[in-house]
């Protein structure tokens, strides 16, 4: 009798912990999802922004949507964007609103086969539709459009390209500094404004080089410490500004994260986001396809922890990194698999396979993966927005859903 009543009592422990186990893990509740039909100019959302006036904005692949909680408006290079596809939407200190391409567009064409029959054709045969680009014309501009980056002040949109001392027409990412200072992240450099004309910083290389190869010098992420320093991600590394020296020091992206000794024998990094969490660790997302590395690494000022992919994680390659009011890190991406050679008697094709995993939470303690069978309309999720309710935004190849996460109760579970 004594035997079976501890048996009950350890059964009903079992129970009881098991039961608390699972009514503590974090839920994501989908309220509703804004898809064409409701206003958006695409389905295929890459980013959600909330402007200070309380607008809801919607940055597609074609074009760009302003809604105000009853109605839609939509603007495209026909009223004045640099481009259609904007996948950034910034907001600076004087409630200027900054709209470009944004290191999302990259992504676009994954999963799709590249057409590589043109290899076995002579150029000759080639029909290629080479015209000189004429900026002028109306019709040269609808079929090339202006790029750069497209600056609204809430009646009009300006345009700021190379003619104005960009170095490059690709706009990346774009941070604000405290004295009111833009910089931009671009292919070809960091580039500062000061609200009236662009400075490029100009950088050595490691080793005493002055010139940087290509790859140092394709900036994809900005951001910023405590201390007032800058960290640049670009395809190639890590760059660290320290400010008041104008000093430079260049990071691998590897298990030591030590400088950089020799710049020719750096593995290429493609760094795609950078974010500091609330303890001032630097958290940096990289496009991979390694089969067990999830793309995510974070440095403590020691020592560079590398994530292996896992169900919570199941990305190798990570878009984007947003952190939320509660310090909770949001990671989009894919999963990309080997590429695949696809021949039939028409053309020959590359296939990039890629795997639309849902999106990944971070609470400080471990991750949790959500998709569509937690009510996300698409496992194509672009990037992760909070408004100023702390409902979340997810920009999704399937609309825009936006809903509410409720974190577990208890972090000692």
């Amino acid at each position: 009798m004594r035997k079976r009543l501890c048996l009950i009592i350890l059964i009903v422990f079992l129970l009881s912990t098991w039961t608390v186990s699972v009514a503590q893990a974090a839920e994501l509740e989908i309220e509703k999802t804004l898809t064409e039909t409701d206003g958006l100019i695409s389905n295929t959302v890459l980013t959600v922004f909330e402007d200070s006036h309380g607008a809801m904005w919607f940055g597609t692949t074609d074009g760009l949507t302003h809604y105000d909680g009853e109605n839609f408006r939509t603007f495209t290079t026909e009223d004045g964007l640099s481009q259609n596809t904007i996948g950034l939407i910034f907001e600076d200190q004087h409630g200027m609103l900054w709209f470009a391409d944004g290191v999302l567009s990259h992504f676009l064409e994954r999963g799709k086969p590249m057409d590589m029959s043109w290899m076995e054709t002579p150029l000759s045969e080639l029909d290629l539709d080479i015209q000189p680009y004429n900026e002028t014309t109306e019709e040269t501009r609808r079929v090339v459009p202006l790029k750069g980056v497209s600056r609204y002040d809430g009646q009009t949109f300006k345009i700021f390209t190379t003619a104005d001392g960009l170095p490059r027409d690709t706009i990346k990412d774009i941070f604000e500094d405290k004295a009111g200072t833009l910089w931009f992240a671009t292919s070809s450099g960091v580039s500062q404004y000061d609200g009236e004309k662009f400075n490029t910083i100009t950088v050595n290389g490691p080793m005493g080089m002055n010139v940087l190869p290509d790859w140092w010098n394709q900036i994809t992420a900005i951001a910023q410490d405590t201390v007032g320093n800058f960290w640049f991600g670009s395809t190639a590394g890590i760059t660290y500004y320290n400010v008041q020296k104008s000093d430079f020091r260049y990071f691998a992206v590897d298990a030591d994260f030590v400088p950089f000794q020799e710049m020719r024998q750096s593995p290429n990094a493609n760094i795609t986001d950078l974010q500091f969490d609330t303890n001032e660790n630097l958290w940096m997302s990289r496009d991979g396809i390694d089969e067990e590395d999830s793309g995510m690494r974070r440095y403590d000022g020691k020592k560079l922890t590398i994530f292996p992919q896992s169900e919570a994680l199941p990305m190798n390659s990570v878009d984007t990194i947003m952190q939320d009011s509660s310090g909770n890190l949001w990671f989009t991406g894919v999963k990309n698999l080997p590429p695949t050679l696809n021949e039939t008697e028409e053309s020959v094709s590359m296939v990039y396979n890629v795997v639309n995993p849902g999106v990944s939470v971070y609470n400080g303690e471990r991750f949790q993966n959500f998709n569509k069978d937690d009510g996300l309309p698409s496992n194509r999720v672009w990037s992760v927005f909070e408004d100023s309710s702390g409902k979340f935004w997810f920009a999704t190849d399937a609309g825009a859903a936006v809903g509410v996460y409720l974190p577990s109760q208890n972090s000692d579970n």
